[in-house]
């Protein structure tokens, strides 16, 4: 309880810092964020409380803002236009879907998944742009090509992307031991000494890569888990009672004839049956429905001629205005004709032939 209050007191005051700051101070919030990430989705580091986990979220969108506020990234430029400074930026999207989805209020879960899917798609889409990642594991984010590969493939995709992921994490561990190494913290985002620009680009670009595969692992993972999320949830929530077993179904009935010629009697007033259906109704009855219907038909059809009346009368005023009827009737005839006579002084007689004098 108190860890979990430290830590969302912490976030909150992170969050302040990190909404009018510059660069400089940005990436100061950035070291410790995704210190803290890392060591919170360390498969084998203590769970943390979801306090912590609420917290760190909240701080990983902060940054997730004031990088867009910023500008850091224009769509418009390739990834050798990408400072080494703000590359690592790009890696927050990311880090917000990996912190949200280790959430384990399982009451918020389903929402939190949501939130995560939205971010893992954000982050595939810039690394897309940039040219960054494996093609198999952005073309398995966008879903519609895993979809129509077979198991034998699909498991093929995992074996590759497994040796992919192990390759990429020796790398980022051997360059994460060598910038310890000359600056003595990993996480220190920069270069100098032995650990030079070359080789700080290098790590980022890994990381990213690596992120790549990790987010289609994720969205894959996510995509099973939130249909039972759903189930869960419809049956009351994680705390509801377990919803009890329908009654056994009881044997069908079964009939057991001893004596064959009630064997072929039975048979017979089964097979030997009215081939089509007996009707359900008399003759008169049919014909008395019909009557009933067109009795209906006829009823709207003199109300919609009486209606059609009563607006005409009342657009005429009932006839008191004698020849009005007439006058507008050669009122648009007039207009007709003139409409009539403009066109063919427009459109001269022989106007349309193309083959006129024509020898």
């Amino acid at each position: 309880g108190d860890r979990g209050a430290g830590a969302a007191a912490a976030s909150e005051s992170m969050a302040a810092q990190v909404a009018g700051a510059d660069e400089m101070r940005l990436a100061h919030a950035f070291y410790d964020t995704y210190r803290a990430a890392r060591k919170l989705l360390d498969p084998e580091a203590e769970a943390a409380a979801q306090a912590e986990v609420d917290a760190l979220t909240r701080r990983l969108k902060a940054i997730a803002a004031r990088v867009g506020q910023l500008r850091l990234f224009s769509p418009n430029e390739e990834l050798d236009d990408i400072s080494t400074a703000d590359l690592k930026f790009l890696l927050v999207p990311c880090l917000v879907a990996d912190v949200l989805a280790a959430s384990r209020d399982m009451a918020e879960r389903t929402a939190a998944l949501r939130q995560a899917l939205v971010f893992w798609r954000g982050y595939a889409a810039d690394c897309q742009r940039l040219g960054i990642g494996h093609r198999d594991d952005l073309l398995e984010i966008d879903g519609d090509a895993d979809a129509q590969l077979d198991a034998a493939t699909k498991r093929d995709g995992k074996i590759a992307r497994y040796k992919r992921t192990k390759e990429l994490d020796g790398k980022i561990a051997y360059l994460f031991g060598k910038k310890r190494e000359v600056l003595g913290d990993e996480y220190h985002w920069g270069h100098g000494g032995g650990f030079d620009e070359d080789m700080e680009r290098e790590l980022i670009l890994s990381l990213l890569g690596r992120a790549v595969a990790s987010a289609a692992e994720g969205i894959a993972s996510a995509q099973q888990e939130l249909p039972l999320l759903e189930i869960m949830a419809a049956r009351g929530g994680p705390g509801a009672a377990r919803p009890e077993r329908p009654p056994t179904a009881e044997k069908p009935f079964i009939v057991r004839i001893q004596d064959k010629a009630e064997c072929m009697r039975l048979y017979k007033e089964m097979v030997f049956q009215c081939p089509h259906e007996l009707p359900t109704m008399t003759l008169a009855e049919c014909a008395e429905i019909e009557m009933d219907q067109m009795h209906e038909r006829q009823t709207r059809q003199a109300d919609l001629q009486r209606r059609q009346r009563a607006e005409e009368d009342d657009r005429w005023l009932h006839g008191d205005r004698q020849g009005a009827r007439e006058d507008d009737e050669d009122e648009k005839a007039t207009y007709k004709a003139r409409d009539w006579d403009d066109w063919k002084d427009e459109h001269p007689w022989g106007s349309g032939n193309k083959m006129a004098n024509v020898g």
